[in-house]
């Protein structure tokens, strides 16, 4: 198993990603008190955390095979002009399907989505290569479930080679909005079905430091909960988003209690108590709020804006420096 110690966990979002893509610039090109930066030795992502992780992890692959180190905040900015200059309106990345043919389908059982995602997939195929990922020397890892067997499993390219970017592209199909992902006659979608930001495997890794950046704010405000929930499509997306978000507070939970066992342990001069066991300190980045932007109808400033607001709430984060929650 390759180890990780300095883990980046991405979150699904869906067209939000761009908030990711600035937050993920800020911290790469932060500087924390110690005079340290983040670089990422293990990317773990889900939905457009997939496709985020998987360009990152791909520019760090294109750096070894140059003979160079990656250079991460380089590697940060050219992320966000990807977002700038590829996702400006939904026709970049899908297009809707026509009414009268989602009733044909869903009448003769041939329903696959409400939209295409072909654009989205096109991305995905020419920004990301399974010769880079196997040069990298970031480890990186996509979530999937198998809508068939409900199973969540981590996709990396020592495991499937060059199939490595279907599952890419698996990973970033939402249920429903999207049309599943076919492979070896398996029905395959967005890992954040069963997990919204894959902490386990970075965990599993060795991570000791863990970024984690979702897209969703732990709360609603009453008036944007009032609005989402009178349209039914959006209450069963926020049901499942509740669901697969206590995994994640789960997770970050478990850390905290972990290593708050093994501050105590430590106190009482008990280390042979917690040998093989360590203390994870964790920076958890995210919105205070919903973010504004209509999945299916958005522009090129509609993306800008989250971008922006991406780099600056990351950065006001970062001033906090890593956490333990042994306080």
């Amino acid at each position: 198993m390759i180890y990780s110690r300095n883990a980046l966990v991405l979150s699904g979002g869906n067209v939000k990603g761009a908030y990711q893509a600035g937050a993920v610039k800020a911290l790469l090109c932060h500087t924390f008190k110690d005079g340290s930066m983040f670089k990422p030795d293990g990317i773990y992502g889900v939905s457009v955390g997939s496709m985020n992780g998987g360009f990152l992890a791909d520019r760090a692959g294109r750096a070894a095979l140059a003979g160079k180190k990656p250079d991460w905040p380089e590697i940060g900015h050219e992320l966000e002009e990807f977002w700038l200059k590829n996702i400006t309106s939904f026709a970049s990345i899908g297009k809707k399907r026509p009414t009268l043919e989602l009733v044909g389908d869903i009448l003769f059982g041939k329903f696959d989505g409400l939209t295409t995602m072909d654009g989205a997939a096109n991305l995905a195929r020419a920004n990301i290569s399974a010769a880079n990922l196997r040069a990298s020397k970031t480890y990186y890892a996509c979530g999937v479930t198998n809508m068939a067997t409900g199973d969540y499993f981590s996709a990396d390219v020592g495991t499937f080679g060059d199939d490595i970017i279907d599952y890419v592209v698996a990973s970033t199909r939402e249920p429903v909005n999207m049309p599943l992902f076919w492979k070896n006659n398996m029905p395959l979608a967005d890992g954040g079905v069963r997990n919204i930001a894959p902490l386990k495997p970075a965990i599993e890794r060795g991570a000791e430091k863990m970024a984690v950046i979702a897209l969703k704010p732990e709360q609603m405000t009453p008036e944007y909960a009032k609005k989402e929930f009178q349209n039914i499509l959006k209450l069963l997306k926020r049901t499942l988003g509740i669901l697969t978000s206590e995994i994640m507070a789960n997770d970050l939970d478990q850390v905290r209690k972990i290593n708050r066992a093994i501050h105590l342990e430590q106190a009482k001069g008990r280390s042979l108590l917690t040998a093989g066991k360590r203390i994870i300190e964790f920076i958890e980045m995210r919105p205070n709020a919903a973010l504004p932007i209509d999945v299916l109808d958005f522009t090129t400033a509609d993306i800008q804006k989250l971008v922006t607001m991406g780099e600056k709430d990351a950065t006001d984060q970062l001033a906090a420096g890593w956490m333990t929650g042994t306080d």
